[in-house]
């Protein structure tokens, strides 16, 4: 009796799962160890990936399903530069996305973006003293750019988010 109920419901799982498929795509994906690129902006000159305690510098991942689906790639840097000096080469990097918002420390802060808004606003983000934090796009496609101090140089983190079909 129990090997009957398993096969139907493995027939069961099939049918719908072949009905689903025709309609639907699935697709997941993820990288580690990415680069700067991957975000869409380029790697601060003399930069030299981050590598966290598991040795990884970033990490890129996607996932769809139907019309749904989002990209996120995420990229983290060590520069010997003064990040004001990093943030300057960002900020203009960032400008070919559009106006950049600073959410940067002792910035005044933007006024917060309507709920039904597709602007960006700087939220919770913020940056550590002497760090900056930008913000480029709107809230399905946007770039955030962080520099925070680290030693004598700089620890970059580059963001890059798209969404599609969350309406």
């Amino acid at each position: 009796m129990r090997k009957v109920e398993w096969i139907g419901a493995i027939v069961l799982v099939g049918v719908l799962g072949g009905a689903a498929a025709l309609a639907t795509t699935i697709d997941f994906g993820l990288h580690t160890n990415t680069v700067a690129s991957d975000t869409g902006l380029p790697a601060y000159p003399g930069a030299k990936p981050h590598k966290d305690k598991d040795d990884e510098s970033g990490v890129r991942l996607w996932g769809s399903v139907g019309a749904f689906g989002m990209k996120m790639a995420v990229s983290e840097l060590d520069s010997d530069d003064q990040p004001a000096r990093v943030a300057g080469f960002y900020r203009d990097a960032l400008r070919k996305f559009g106006p950049v918002l600073d959410c940067s420390p002792g910035q005044p802060r933007p006024p917060k973006a309507a709920k039904n808004s597709d602007a960006l606003d700087c939220g919770d983000d913020h940056a550590e003293a002497g760090g900056f934090v930008f913000k480029v796009g709107v809230k399905k496609n946007f770039h955030v750019v962080a520099v925070e101090p680290q030693g004598r140089g700089s620890k970059i983190g580059l963001v890059a988010v798209q969404m599609r079909g969350t309406d």
